[in-house]
């Protein structure tokens, strides 16, 4: 696949060569987006790993918690990632069954993502060990981050609310 070589600077990917990547490619299919295509929707099941090649995406989150009130449609728009930065996204999916979707992801311009499917994803680890591990360890750095992130968010609002509650 010619977009292999375009995943060298993706961080699921960091510290291995082109050809331990490739041990991926048939885990992966290149999909193309139009501008203001739904590439994801917050709340659906997922089993796939997205990785943006080419353009631009928006992440954004309901503000209303899921179930409340699903006809609320307002959304949040929380980052916009180009292909510069090579993101991936929907890692949960691969790692656990009936994950469901944390955010949308819309295309805010014409986009080539590159998916892979959690079933074949999982078999090229089992193969490829000592890649695969390497792989799982740059997702859990990834989820890590996130986490800190957001642990640091919740305790900013929870200042906030306790700073409004003494007023």
């Amino acid at each position: 696949m010619p977009y292999i070589p375009h995943l060298n600077n993706c961080h699921l990917f960091d510290g291995l060569k082109e050809e331990e990547i490739a041990v991926y490619r048939p885990a992966t299919s290149l999909v193309t987006y139009k501008t203001g295509d739904s590439i994801m929707e917050e709340g659906e099941t997922g089993n796939t790993l997205l990785i943006l090649i080419k353009g631009t995406i928006t992440i954004s989150k309901k503000l209303t918690l899921l179930g409340d009130d699903e006809s609320d449609t307002k959304d949040k728009t929380f980052i916009t990632l180009s292909e510069e930065q090579k993101p991936f996204f929907g890692e949960m999916a691969l790692l656990m069954e009936g994950s469901l979707r944390t955010a949308t992801v819309t295309a805010s311009t014409d986009c080539e993502i590159v998916v892979m499917e959690k079933e074949t994803f999982q078999q090229v680890c089992l193969d490829h060990p000592q890649i695969g591990f390497l792989v799982m360890e740059n997702i859990a750095k990834k989820l890590a981050a996130n986490l800190e992130r957001e642990s640091k968010n919740v305790l900013k609002l929870t200042t906030a609310f306790s700073l409004v509650l003494e007023e």
